[in-house]
């Protein structure tokens, strides 16, 4: 089972970049619903995959990035009425995400592991006669095959 925790923060950090850059280029300079919007679901979607942790270090970057390039400017932090709404939004992604990541990693450990496809099979040979023609074995150049007296022969591969 993978490890959540180990990829969770770095993923967040990078989908909060991505989701503020693509939400600057449908103008959230002039509307902050768009900006606010987008990273509520960047922090939702990483609640979900993975870890509270990392979750939670995600919103405050989320945070910090609608305060300071959406509702302020050169990444100066406000400290508004706005940003406090924001930081209320991110705040309840958290709590949902993290929860919905924890109801599907509890569904997940108690499904049983389905067993691998090849688990329990067995080699059988196929009776009956040998092929009327066999290709020469090694006789050229790029034939790799193994020799008729070999224990593992093109004829053995037929199995």
């Amino acid at each position: 089972m993978r490890k959540p925790e180990c990829f969770g923060f770095p993923f967040g950090c990078v989908s909060v970049v991505v989701a503020a850059s693509a939400a600057g280029l449908l103008g959230s300079a002039r509307h902050h619903i768009i900006s606010l919007l987008a990273l509520g679901l960047v922090v939702l979607a990483t609640g979900i995959a993975t870890s509270a942790t990392a979750t939670a270090g995600t919103a405050v970057i989320a945070w910090g990035v609608h305060s300071g390039f959406t509702v302020g400017s050169l990444g100066e932090l406000q400290f508004t009425t706005e940003t406090g709404v924001a930081a209320v939004v991110f705040a309840a992604a958290t709590a949902f995400g993290s929860l919905a990541g924890a109801v599907r990693r509890r569904l997940a450990a108690a499904e049983p592991e389905s067993p691998h496809p090849l688990e329990g099979a067995t080699r059988t040979r196929l009776s009956g006669p040998a092929p009327a023609h066999t290709p020469p074995v090694g006789g050229h150049e790029g034939d790799h095959r193994l020799r008729e007296g070999s224990s593992w022969s093109a004829r053995t591969q037929v199995a």
